[in-house]
């Protein structure tokens, strides 16, 4: 049976007419409040901005007023340029405010801008004024100095003339007493009289008007200098006029005519006779019109900035207003927008509550009670009084429903039983998914886990690979020790030339091979950077040559031509990391061979001039073989990586070759290069440059040299018997004389019981290591015992490995394989352990107790000080620095009994030369342990002097 669904229809409509309403008032009210907030921002943006620009107006022109007036009373040049910069800076402010302004508003401010123009010219008149009223002041004062000057000089003539009258009235009044009592005598006194009284008297009084209308003129002259007004000034020229011409009448009856010439110039210098317009009284005259005209435009001034103030309130105002509008419309908004929303809320709420009163109460709500009570007594078992439904609606559907469910109250049973089955799986799948989020957390732990663990298996990779790089150096180096070994002990027995050609290619090979090791051993070095460059002495030339020796059969096996290319000039000897270099050269000669099938091989030095310290080299390695192509050409310098998989089935190879020798030449400081053209050959090039080195450096042949001064006894702690060999035979060769240790134990048990001059000691021996007895030896009670030399042979070349051990109290530590030449140079430095009883011992029978105690207690104060420097120069990397240091301590060091310390400084000093790091290193950690020595011997041997202040007998 269908029904229709009005029910729900009108459900739905009143839905949509409680929810609607109020949705869109709100979307209204969005609407406008969101035009508001953008009336707002602009308001913001705008307004704001404008205020303040324009309220800086009236800051910015009150400065411009305040500052008119003293511009205008500015009487020197560099303070007019000053004010007027200041005054046309104001006005650029003003201006540039007033373009903000116009950027921001459609209606630019036109009285404001005609005025700023205004202030703008009236600063520029004014400047110009004030500028020609200072050309006219200093005029001015020129001409009131030079009147001045003038007027002094016509007051000197002056004082003059009246002192001359004086002294003729004075000589005229004392005549007078020379005439006698007759009556000639007395008509000649009458005359005299007459004389005295109508010329001579008359002319001083001439002459004392001339001298005070001169000093008036002075006072008139600055009177003219100093008027502020017109009247003032028209005065004081009258009277200048009228006493000029006081003065010129006085002049002329002046008799001494050169006197009275003179006058009337200066007269004329200080009132001119001619109207030219440049005397005094023009030129003040001038001043005043500029004062009044400068007054004038000042005023301008101030009446514009004070227009400009008006101007700018009246704007500010008027910006304030439309603010004030602007914000009254947004509140007005913001209002209707509110009421609106108001009046929507409560529209919705009785439209809300008369549906649900007239409606849901009415037509759903009764009906679903008696609906309820009919199912409570149907769940209470009362299933007699049918369910009729009433209506066409859901209700009525739900009632038939109800029938229905009467109807089945048999089945009831089931369907609760349904119904908790139901529950249970529901239950069930909240538990499942509770188990699979605590599965993707257990997962997630046992991935974190997971990584871990890898962390830590790849930790300990790399720590089993450092191990096993150790173990390989050192099972590889200790019979490679014997071999080179035994090969330098046949170079003594009496060989055929063919044998020591063969003896040479074999040690020349087991070099190379070697060398070849090492690279090995230190490639993941040189893959991490940690690589260094060791500085040795060699020949290049010989180097060559010695490559030229060994690769030259192979060459001829494949049938090709092999030919070394050197220039006669090359250095007998140069300094760099020869190892290193004829690794890399190997490495290119072998390919070029490997990749040659016809024609020739071609190994070419071009040498250039010394620069910066060293010489440049160009090593190039050319062939004529298969040629590489452009893509592969940086591709072959990667790790593992050859020009192409044919060439690595044809050729094979593992593609580290290449590689291993661009690392070399990054460390070497090289760059390698290559040239190839497919099927014409290939041209490597490695630009290399060496510091010159010396003839006397280079390492010998033979070992007929090797032996110190003197036989030493020394103690082998070696437990491989082939190493014991190669040993003895170079102690046996230089006259030692040596005894056997083959562990560690025995070792230190033979050190505690005799005399030894020095331990050559075994890194790696059974049971108690040899880094760990040369500790215990450190320790013995005999303080003779304990620092005796130890120098440790070791195949772990490792640089941690070597620190250990010199940490451990070795001297030195040598490499495997064991050479003679270092072998020998390690105990030629060794101390002559006698020495060290007495340092002062020649000292003092030279300069005396006195001053041997002096010097010793100034070396011991100062030796502390030298150590720190050379250890601070040497971490620093200064090699200069470091031999500047250490030659000054051993030129201390060579006043004293103290061979061993001077003999190390000797040796750090020449390997700081060098710049080898790697020696420096070594002599370092051997000068601090014979310093140590040095300074507890010297303390006990001034202890003694002090004691007995005497000079201790030889020892």
């Amino acid at each position: 049976m269908a029904y229709g669904s009005s029910l729900g229809r009108r459900l739905l409509l009143a839905f949509l007419v409680i929810a609607g309403l109020p949705a869109l008032t709100g979307l209204w009210g969005w609407v406008k409040l969101a035009d508001v907030a953008r009336n707002q921002d602009g308001l913001i943006n705008r307004t704001l901005p404008a205020i303040i620009d324009v309220r800086g107006f009236t800051e910015v022109s009150s400065r411009v007023a305040a500052m008119a007036p003293e511009f205008a009373a500015v009487t020197r040049e560099p303070d007019r340029a000053r004010r007027a910069a200041f005054l046309l800076g104001q006005v650029d402010t003003l201006h540039q405010r007033l373009e903000r302004h116009r950027q921001h508003d459609n209606s630019p401010p036109y009285g404001l801008s005609r005025t700023l123009m205004d202030m703008r010219n009236n600063i520029g008149v004014l400047d110009v004024l004030v500028q020609r009223r200072i050309m006219a002041l200093n005029d001015r004062r020129r001409q009131h100095e030079a009147g001045l000057a003038a007027t002094a000089e016509l007051l000197d003539i002056a004082d003059t003339l009246v002192a001359n009258a004086e002294m003729g009235t004075s000589a005229v009044i004392t005549n007078l007493y020379d005439f006698g009592t007759e009556p000639a005598s007395r008509q000649e006194r009458f005359e005299a009289l007459d004389k005295l009284l109508e010329v001579d008297l008359f002319q001083l009084g001439l002459m004392f008007e001339l001298r005070a209308h001169t000093a008036e003129i002075g006072l008139t002259l600055s009177r003219m200098a100093a008027a502020e007004s017109a009247e003032v000034l028209q005065s004081a020229q009258q009277d200048l006029e009228r006493r000029s011409n006081i003065i010129a009448r006085r002049i002329r009856s002046v008799q001494d005519p050169v006197r009275a010439q003179h006058a009337l110039r200066l007269l004329n210098l200080i009132a001119p006779v001619s109207d030219a317009g440049n005397d005094l009284y023009a030129v003040s005259a001038r001043v005043l019109e500029m004062n009044a005209r400068i007054a004038s435009v000042e005023a301008a001034v101030r009446v514009a900035a004070t227009q400009m103030d008006r101007e700018a309130e009246a704007l500010a105002n008027e910006i304030h207003a439309s603010a004030v509008v602007s914000g009254a419309e947004g509140s007005a908004t913001i209002r209707f927008a509110r009421q609106l929303t108001t009046l929507g809320v409560v529209a919705a709420l009785v439209i809300s509550l008369a549906v649900l009163w007239f409606y849901v109460r009415g037509n759903i709500t009764r009906r679903l009670d008696a609906l309820s009570v009919t199912m409570a007594r149907l769940a209470g078992g009362d299933t007699q009084e049918p369910v009729l439904p009433t209506g066409n609606d859901e209700i009525a559907r739900m009632e038939s429903a109800v029938e229905i469910f009467r109807q089945q109250a048999i089945e009831n049973r089931q369907l609760e039983q349904e119904r908790t089955r139901h529950l249970e799986e529901l239950s069930q799948h909240r538990n499942q998914l509770q188990q699979l989020v605590d599965d993707q957390t257990e997962q997630l732990r046992g991935e974190v886990a997971a990584h871990a663990e890898a962390r830590s298996r790849a930790e300990a990779a790399d720590h089993a690979k450092s191990e096993f790089l150790a173990m390989m150096s050192h099972e590889l180096r200790t019979p490679m020790n014997g071999v080179l070994g035994m090969l330098r002990s046949l170079e003594r027995d009496d060989l055929t030339e063919r044998q020591r050609s063969c003896l040479r290619a074999a040690q020349t090979s087991g070099n190379g091979l070697m060398a070849i090791l090492n690279d090995i051993l230190f490639f993941p070095l040189s893959e991490s950077g940690r690589i260094v460059n060791t500085v040795t002495t060699f020949s290049l030339a010989g180097l060559i040559q010695d490559i030229g020796f060994l690769m030259s059969p192979i060459a001829h096996e494949k049938g090709l031509a092999f030919r070394l290319d050197l220039p006669d000039d090359l250095p007998p000897a140069v300094q760099g990391d020869m190892a290193k270099l004829r690794q890399i050269l190997f490495n290119l000669v072998g390919n070029a061979l490997k990749f040659t099938a016809i024609g020739e091989v071609v190994l070419r030095v071009e040498a250039g001039s010394m620069q910066d310290g060293g010489y440049p080299f160009n090593i190039s390695v050319q062939d004529t073989g298969r040629g590489i192509s452009e893509q592969a050409r940086e591709r072959i310098f990667e790790v593992f990586e050859q020009e192409s998989p044919a060439t690595a089935r044809q050729y094979g190879g593992t593609g580290l070759g290449l590689a291993i020798c661009r690392g070399f030449a990054a460390v070497l400081g090289a760059d390698l290069s290559v040239e190839s053209r497919p099927g014409i050959g290939s041209v490597f090039t490695l630009a290399i440059s060496f510091r010159p080195g010396r003839v006397e450096d280079l390492p010998g042949s033979g070992v007929d040299d090797l032996g110190p001064v003197r036989p030493l006894s020394v103690l082998i702690v070696e437990d491989h018997a082939i190493n014991r060999m190669v040993v003895e035979s170079y102690l046996e060769h230089a006259g030692h004389n040596w005894q056997i240790a083959e562990t560690g134990e025995a070792a230190v048990a033979k050190v505690a019981a005799g005399n030894f001059d020095v331990v050559l000691m075994d890194v790696n021996l059974p049971g108690l290591s040899g880094t760990e007895a040369t500790r215990q030896i450190r320790n013995l009670p005999d303080r003779q015992q304990a620092s005796v030399p130890i120098i440790g042979i070791s195949a772990h070349v490792q640089e941690t490995h070597v620190a250990e051990n010199l940490n451990a109290g070795m001297s030195v530590v040598l490499a495997k394989p064991l050479t003679p030449e270092r072998l020998s140079s390690a105990l030629s430095t060794l101390p002559a352990r006698p020495e060290a009883r007495n340092p002062l011992r020649s000292m003092l029978a030279d300069i005396g107790a006195e001053r041997g105690l002096a010097i010793g207690r100034i070396f011991m104060q100062q030796m502390q000080t030298d150590l720190a420097e050379i250890t601070q120069a040497h971490a620093s990397h200064d090699f200069q620095a470091t031999h500047r240091a250490a030659h000054r301590m051993k030129g201390a060091a060579g006043n004293l009994d103290l061979a061993s310390l001077v003999s190390c400084l000797r040796s750090l000093e020449v390997a700081a030369d060098r710049q080898d790091r790697a020696a420096c290193c070594r002599d370092i950690s051997r000068l601090e342990k014979i310093a140590a020595v040095a300074r507890e011997d010297l303390a006990a041997a001034l202890a003694v002097i002090e004691e007995s202040e005497v000079i201790p007998a030889s020892q």
